[in-house]
């Protein structure tokens, strides 16, 4: 595994070329770790990139044209190594190319992730690019992990996820123990969701139907904070492990198979598309502050 570290007078990013994933995100001046410590006895991941599928997938595999594809959970860019196709001191773009996407999919596609650095803020941009001559269809979204509580003198039900707009229409979506999607959905009228041991002893909880353009994870009774974007991410998953010692906010183009989902991957809910001979470009951004 090689680590590339890009860096600025504010943060300091450490990433593997293993999954483009980010490893540690570090106060430059204090060097605190924003990032959750990768402890592989409760989880190993700490910022997994997740392509070409989000979630889980039917039988894990993906079809297409009569051919499966095996895909573990959240596709296999997760376990792929990226080649550093450009590195500036604040700025870094890991490629998978055409030949390794194929071996593992149906599309002709290159996938690239780009971290920037600006200021206190951390920017992630995916690029797929289409070699095909038809559509290619694919999910992509993130998945960091923050270390929380954010020290050692406070305790989870200390926090909160706030949406940054008043939500009178969100979407809250039922999965199973598996996490495929049921179809069942609830309304919530709060953009307010408080932290405790009993917030994910059902597993992740998954939003859409947001106006919200941003939510952050909040400290009570204190400034600190740290600031998700969802601008062109529909779907937005809040998860951890019971009693671990972080929180994911998990901005993504796609989710997890319905139950009972037995169609080709053009078929699959939620899927994007990119056009023949294109690039699909989307990008959010966390910002720490504190």
């Amino acid at each position: 595994m090689t680590e590339i570290i890009i860096k600025n007078q504010f943060l300091e990013a450490h990433i593997s070329t293993t999954g483009a994933e980010v490893r540690k995100l570090l106060n430059s001046q204090t060097k605190h770790n924003y990032m959750w410590s990768g402890d592989g006895s409760i989880w190993s991941g700490v910022s997994p990139v997740l392509f070409p599928v989000v979630g889980k997938t039917a039988g894990g595999e993906v079809r297409y044209q009569g051919k499966s594809y095996p895909q573990g959970n959240h596709g296999f860019a997760r376990s792929s190594i990226f080649t550093v196709a450009e590195q500036t001191e604040q700025m870094v773009r890991l490629k998978l190319d055409v030949e390794t996407v194929r071996k593992h999919y149906p599309f002709s596609l290159d996938f690239e992730v780009v971290y920037t650095l600006l200021g206190s803020v951390l920017t992630t941009q995916y690029i797929i690019t289409n070699h095909e001559k038809t559509e290619a269809f694919f999910s992509v979204g993130a998945h960091p992990a923050f270390a929380c509580p954010f020290d050692d003198n406070h305790k989870l039900d200390d926090y909160y996820i706030e949406f940054s707009h008043s939500e009178a229409n969100l979407q809250q979506h039922e999965i199973t123990p598996e996490a495929f999607f049921t179809g069942v959905a609830s309304e919530c009228t709060n953009n307010v969701i408080d932290l405790n041991e009993e917030t994910f002893v059902k597993d992740a909880i998954i939003f859409d139907n947001y106006k919200s353009r941003y939510v952050s994870l909040k400290e009570r009774n204190s400034d600190r904070h740290i600031k998700v974007s969802l601008d062109g991410f529909k779907w937005l998953g809040i998860w951890s492990k019971v009693n671990a010692k972080y929180v994911c906010i998990e901005p993504w183009c796609g989710h997890s198979d319905y139950v009972g989902f037995n169609s080709d991957i053009n078929e699959k809910a939620a899927i994007e598309i990119v056009s023949p001979l294109s690039s699909w470009v989307r990008s959010y951004s966390i910002e720490f502050a504190y």
